[in-house]
């Protein structure tokens, strides 16, 4: 398998999960130009990690990927079994962080995408952090009393949940007080297979510190 990735990004889960299968495979890190590459439009039209290829298969998007190692690695470890509760806790923890709080953070990061006004920026950031802050208490609810987001065990929601969490740390509300999420990202942080996920990236853990 190959994972096309950029440090930082939310494919930094899909990183992560590879390295909790422990099968062999390699990643590359992709800029913005190479996202727009033809070679890589071929494998992922949209121009945006992350892609996973598989033999023949080229697969985009984060949470179908995430899906997809599951699947092929039902013994791994890195989510329930296919069938049960839990399995579909799962599903739906994974659509939420895919399709509510990931776009939450697109007006953060381009808020020129999001408004004609060139002195309304800041406006439409700030309005992305009411919502961040929306959905952030609602998983940090979610996670009272619980060791993981789904189950008793860490699973692929919470690689997802781990970028975007650390994304939030800089904010005037930052991750450090949602106390349950800052929990997960301590110890995600401090599992030696995310820390390889960083040293490949040359990154370093977000938490405490500004996205």
């Amino acid at each position: 398998m190959k994972l096309y990735s950029a440090p930082g990004t939310c494919a930094t889960a899909m990183h992560i999960a590879l390295e909790w299968i422990g099968n062999p495979y390699e990643v590359e890190h992709l800029d913005f130009a190479a996202m727009k590459s033809p070679e890589y439009l071929e494998l992922n039209p949209s121009g945006v990690v992350p892609t996973l290829v598989d033999g023949e298969l080229a697969l985009p998007e984060g949470m179908a990927i995430l899906l997809y190692l599951l699947d092929q690695n039902p013994d791994a470890g890195i989510g329930p079994a296919a069938g049960t509760k839990e399995r579909v806790e799962l599903h739906r923890w994974l659509v939420y962080l895919s399709g509510t709080l990931h776009p939450y953070f697109w007006p953060h990061f381009m808020p020129m995408r999001f408004t004609t006004d060139e002195n309304g920026q800041e406006a439409v950031r700030a309005a992305s952090h009411i919502l961040i802050d929306k959905a952030l208490t609602l998983i940090d609810d979610h996670l009272e009393g619980r060791d993981w987001m789904v189950g008793t065990s860490k699973s692929v929601a919470d690689a997802f949940l781990y970028p975007m969490a650390g994304w939030a740390y800089g904010f005037d509300k930052p991750t450090s007080q949602y106390p349950n999420i800052d929990r997960i990202v301590h110890k995600l942080a401090s599992d030696p297979a995310v820390q390889r996920v960083h040293e490949a990236q040359g990154t370093s853990p977000k938490v405490g510190a500004a996205a």
